[in-house]
């Protein structure tokens, strides 16, 4: 079978195509959870806070909301353009004093100090290795620091590109490689002698009223977003494969429709880093 050329997300879109996924998304008070959590058991008054893929700023606004004591300083990497702005503005409201990079964090990325704690909040996903992007964290916490990680776990998003990538042939780079899950980069780390710390939360995705007739043009954003890529460009047939795959995998609950796709929270701590 013929392969369909299709473009891949641009920076705007990819942006676009997030705001949608994130509004129905009901992960962020289990992530925030756990951050808040680890922060008030592992950390102490003048943290020092390492954010890579840090986006908005909307995740940082509710964790310090969250938590018992503040940062001393926080140190960000955002390579989008409309986030960072964003980021930039979250940043001076909460009056923290702050480093930001409008740039991509590497394995090469050499920094000048430890930080006690260094968040990765979905963005491993940029990262040509997850695995060795992380160690390399590893080596910037203090001693009793942590890297904390959130990634989708293998379900859903993740199952989604064996079954479909086969049929298309994109014309641009994938920005967000959504094929990559928490499995990947367990088994990665532990190639790097690292035995990190799992936790899958049950996060659902709220997806009622998406498979309307009116909500087409949502639906197709919010799965331009899980796969990347510009939806409306595939055929008619693919297009109504990924849907029944999608709603197939969803489960009612009283009126809603509710898709789980669990996140998993990684942690390395300085302890097991070695």
């Amino acid at each position: 079978m013929k392969k369909t050329l299709v473009p891949s997300l641009t920076p705007q879109r990819y942006a676009e195509t997030f705001a949608v996924f994130v509004e129905h998304s009901l992960e962020y008070p289990l992530m925030l959870d756990k951050l808040s959590s680890c922060t008030n058991e592992k950390l102490k008054q003048g943290f020092n806070i390492l954010d890579i893929g840090a986006g908005t700023g909307h995740m940082l606004k509710e964790w310090m909301s969250r938590i018992d004591f503040k940062p001393s300083h926080y140190t960000a990497f955002e390579p989008n353009e409309s986030h960072f702005k964003d980021l930039a503005a979250s940043v001076t409201q909460l009056n923290i004093e702050n480093t930001l990079y409008n740039s991509s964090f590497t394995a090469d990325t050499a920094l000048p100090e430890k930080y006690d704690i260094v968040l990765f909040s979905h963005s491993l996903y940029w990262m040509p290795d997850p695995a060795l992007t992380m160690q390399h964290a590893s080596k910037l916490i203090t001693e009793n620091g942590i890297v904390l990680a959130f990634i989708g776990g293998p379900y859903g998003v993740h199952a989604m590109f064996p079954l479909f990538e086969p049929y298309i042939e994109r014309t641009s780079p994938m920005l967000q490689n959504n094929a990559i899950s928490s499995h990947e980069v367990i088994i990665g780390l532990r190639q790097y002698g690292i035995e990190p710390e799992i936790t899958l939360l049950p996060s659902p995705i709220d997806i009622t009223g998406l498979f309307e007739v009116d909500a087409r043009p949502q639906l197709a954003e919010f799965i331009s977003f899980c796969m990347q890529i510009e939806f409306n460009s595939l055929p008619s047939w693919l297009q109504t494969d990924i849907i029944q795959y999608v709603h197939g995998g969803c489960v009612e609950q009283g009126d809603k429709l509710y898709w789980y796709l669990p996140t998993a929270a990684i942690i390395i701590n300085a302890r097991n880093s070695q």
